[in-house]
């Protein structure tokens, strides 16, 4: 089987700036998520880089990811996953590695499956570390719903490359190298990637899960569709007496895997 390394794959791809693709952000959109080998990335993208273009930022196709996670005294958005209802909110600051950029950002997850994202971006020196700004506090207010919100204690690190599609309003952000840490516990997922495939309306045809099809029994159940919160995956790593309910069959299959694949 030919080998192939990563950053060499993605330089094959014609870049795309983030100033082309900010207009059409998909900030309404159906998302599909999928565990992945970290071996299987160069390969995926071998196949379908004449479909994609790839997001390039101040020279990077690849760049560090933080986020530091929003979440009520009550565990509120960790138990609407969780307990898998219908309608639900994350919340987090994310900081772009690229250009250290930082943003407030709320997911909603409406009753149809659809994710609607709002965000607000902080002040350039606030990065993931610095409170809550009143101006923040409100925005909270009117697009989170599970109610009085903080910061909390918990990141998540890890490396991201996004992928453009050429003929249709679709993106694909692949995560490696993912470590969730809490005060002084840190943990990982090993060699196990994120991969996430956001659509304005689902197409079965995309090219890359039409790719994703020659890997799906490699190794079982990576490359199939999950239900997979990093968020929610991160508390129950670092919290594993926090009952896991709809995610148990998931939980089931990262710790399993994670000790499998290096």
């Amino acid at each position: 089987m030919l080998t192939l390394n990563l950053e060499t794959t993605l330089t094959s791809l014609t870049p795309i700036s983030l100033t082309e693709i900010e207009g059409a952000e998909l900030m309404s959109r159906l998302d599909q998520k999928y565990l992945i080998h970290r071996d299987w990335v160069p390969r995926l993208i071998e196949a379908v880089k004449s479909d994609y273009t790839i997001l390039e930022v101040e020279g990077m196709r690849q760049t560090e990811y933080r986020n530091r996670f929003i979440e009520t005294a009550e565990n509120n958005s960790l138990y609407a996953h969780t307990r898998g209802r219908n309608i639900r909110f994350k919340a987090r600051i994310r900081q772009y590695g690229s250009n250290l950029r930082s943003f407030l950002e709320v997911k909603e997850k409406t009753v149809h499956g659809r994710t609607i994202k709002a965000r607000v971006e902080r002040d350039a020196s606030a990065g993931i570390e610095h409170n809550l700004t009143p101006e923040e506090r409100e925005f909270l207010k009117v697009h989170y719903r599970h109610g009085d919100a903080e910061l909390s204690g918990v990141t998540c690190h890890f490396s991201r490359f996004t992928l453009v599609s050429n003929d249709q309003a679709e993106r694909i952000t692949i995560d490696s190298n993912i470590v969730f840490r809490s005060g002084k516990q840190e943990e990982g997922l090993g060699g196990l990637c994120i991969m996430e495939i956001k659509q304005k309306r689902i197409n079965r045809n995309s090219p890359l899960l039409q790719a994703l099809g020659r890997f799906k029994f490699e190794c079982t159940p990576l490359g199939r569709r999950t239900s997979m919160s990093k968020y929610v995956v991160g508390m129950l790593l670092l919290n594993p007496n926090l009952p896991p309910r709809t995610y148990r069959s998931v939980m089931k299959r990262v710790r399993r895997l994670r000790e499998n694949l290096h």
